[in-house]
Order: C-alpha cells, then sequence, then structure tokens
C-alpha cells in the first residue's frame, strides 16, 4: 500500500519545495496530497487514510493547532509533524499535549526535514533525534518548575516506543536514557543517579507485560534530573505543583489523600479544598481519572489480562474497576481494547 503524506502550508513556493525534496530523498513512493488551509487539510483527514502530515501552525483558520487537534478527537492516528518559524515554547508545549510525532522549526534544513519524516513513517532514521528532542523538552519542563508537564511527556514517549511494529523496544529505551544522559551533562546537572536506571533497563524485560515497571523505571530518572534542576535554578514549588507532581509519579499505587497532603506537608482537610479550588475536581474524581487514563493506554499498549491491569493500578476488586472504566467511559474495559485494536489495525 502506498504511504500517503499530506502538506498543510499556506505559502505555495514552501509547500512545492517540500514536496520536491520528499519526492527526491524518500526511497519508497509516496502519495503527495497538498491543503492551504485547515479546511482543506480538514477534508483531507474525513477522506480517511493519511499516514503524515506535515502541519504548519499558522494557516488560515483553523490553524495548525485545531488541525491537529480535531485530528485526535476523531480517533485518527496519523503522523503529524508541526512546522512553524516561531520559536514558541507555548505552542511547542501544546502541540506535544496533543500528541504531535514532530516539530521542525523553519527555515527547514533538509535533512532534519527527511530524518523526521523517516522517523515517523518508520524506516528506523531519526529516532535518535526523536530521543533528543525530548531530553531538550524535559529540561526546558524541569528548568520552568513542571514537573506534572514533564511526567506526561515521558509517559507519552515510552506510549510512542511501545507503538512502534516490529521496533526494537529495548533499543529506543536505552537511547532515551543516554539522550537523558547526555542533556544532563551539556546542562551541568548530575547525571550519576541515572546511570543505574539505564542499567536496570538494560537487564530488566522491556515487554509490554512490563510497561509499568518501565516507566516507574523513567520516571525515577525524572525525579533524579528533577531534582538537579531544582537546586540548580534555586526555585520551589508551590504546594499544588508538588501535590500533584506526587500524584502523577504514584498514580500506580493509589495515592490517597492522607498520603499526598503529608507529602505537601498540609492537612487533608487542607489540600482537599485546595484542590477543589485549583482544579476544579476533588481528590477522588481527580486521580480515579487519572487512573483511568492509565488503564486505557495499558488496555491498548499492552497485552495483560483485564484483572492484571487492575491489580497493576492498585484496584484489589476487579469488578469495582470494570464499573468504574465503564461509568468514566460508556464501554467496558474488554470493549474498549476490542475497539483500540480495531482502530490500530485500520490504520496499518
Amino acid at each position: 500500500m502506498t504511504t500517503s503524506i499530506v502538506i498543510v502550508e499556506d505559502e505555495n513556493l514552501e509547500r512545492q519545495a517540500i514536496r520536491t525534496i520528499l519526492n527526491n530523498e524518500l526511497k519508497d513512493p509516496c502519495e503527495m496530497l497538498e491543503a492551504s488551509t485547515g479546511l482543506e487539510a480538514i477534508k483531507i483527514i474525513d477522506s480517511g487514510g493519511v499516514d503524515l502530515m506535515l502541519l504548519d501552525i499558522s494557516i488560515p483558520r483553523p490553524n495548525g493547532l485545531e488541525v491537529l487537534r480535531y485530528l485526535r478527537e476523531n480517533n485518527h492516528h496519523s503522523k503529524v509533524i508541526i512546522t512553524t518559524a516561531h520559536d514558541d515554547f507555548n505552542m511547542a508545549r501544546e502541540a506535544i499535549n496533543l500528541k504531535a510525532d514532530g516539530y521542525l522549526l523553519k527555515p527547514i534544513r533538509v535533512q532534519a526535514l527527511v530524518e523526521a519524516v523517516q522517523s515517523c513513517l518508520g524506516t528506523g532514521c531519526g529516532t535518535g533525534r526523536r530521543c533528543e528532542e525530548l531530553a531538550q523538552a524535559v529540561y526546558q519542563y524541569l528548568a520552568q518548575n513542571m514537573y506534572q508537564d514533564s511526567v506526561i511527556l515521558v509517559r507519552n514517549h515510552l506510549n510512542w516506543i511501545y507503538a512502534q511494529d516490529g521496533g526494537n523496544i529495548r533499543q529506543l529505551l536505552l537511547e532515551t536514557g543516554d539522550a537523558l544522559v547526555k542533556m544532563g551533562q551539556e546542562k551541568d546537572l548530575d547525571t550519576d543517579c541515572l546511570r543505574g536506571e539505564i542499567d536496570r533497563v538494560r537487564n530488566m524485560n522491556t515487554g509490554s507485560q512490563n510497561w509499568g515497571k518501565v516507566l516507574d523505571t523513567y520516571l525515577r530518572m525524572l525525579d533524579c534530573l528533577f531534582e538537579s534542576t531544582r537546586k540548580y535554578f534555586g526555585h520551589s514549588q508551590d504546594t499544588m505543583q508538588r501535590v500533584l507532581g506526587y500524584i502523577e509519579r504514584f498514580i500506580y499505587k493509589g495515592v490517597t489523600l492522607e498520603e499526598a497532603a503529608e507529602f505537601g506537608h498540609v492537612s487533608p482537610s487542607y489540600l482537599s479544598r485546595l484542590f477543589k479550588k485549583s482544579t476544579g475536581e476533588n481528590f477522588v474524581s481527580y486521580t480515579t481519572r487519572l487512573r483511568m487514563e492509565q488503564a486505557k493506554e495499558l488496555l491498548k499498549q499492552s497485552d495483560l489480562p483485564i484483572t492484571a491491569i487492575a491489580l497493576e493500578l492498585s484496584y484489589n476488586d476487579v469488578q469495582y474497576f470494570y464499573k468504574s472504566f465503564k461509568k468514566m467511559f460508556g464501554m467496558s474495559p474488554s470493549e474498549y481494547r476490542k475497539q483500540a485494536s480495531a482502530e490500530t489495525c485500520a490504520t496499518h
């Protein structure tokens, strides 16, 4: 089946230049589609069959981020590389949260474009670059005291690794660890504690059934880097940021209000009020939602039995886990896994 690439760019010369470069540099033939506005891009999305979209942020409305949001909300699994002339951290952060697969700054170098496209199309090139980009993004988040966001970033990266068909998961995990060490050394951070965790990855079973243990290992690496950046920049988190980061870190262990309050050095009653004011949710609904989102990832990314997933998320009552999942998503865990499997098959 021919791979389809959509170039979404409102500047005609840039659009043609990208098309020419990809036609010349990619070994396998691809179907090239073009759009100059967000509406044209959405029409192509609705027609189905898009493998990769090169998406300019600044196209006429809907803009690139709105197109990407539409793509994800409609359960399309197309790869997306964002292109932009503006080095805007907030924009990059939103693109990452919407699971963009790449982010290229204009003017785009030919080699960077080709490597990014090859990586997204699964040809094995550019994965090292993606790991390096992750490491730099982690540093930016931690330098700005955004621990919770960095946890989400690392989790999404691991999801990407485990979604690589036929890919060497252990190798990609080790490349990620090496990229974090390299970044830490470049920023003059303490990276000694990372090496033991990387050795742990090298010697552990990295199959999908151990996704949770792998995640826990990389979050320990994140803790190490966070402590180092916190000392380096001399900043401290407010209570809510500390607690949210703690919950993200230990969500698999079923964090209680009392444990989170102890970590934040406040009383449970005070934290309960602060939680509602800061997040709009009470503590239980917030943590339940996070655990259910993790259940979805495990159902989609692993072949673990549903009972094992419930236990992995500290649900000792499997029936209660089933009930909570169906209440939140309108379908049972087994129905969701079947739907996710069908969608994955449809995109390959």
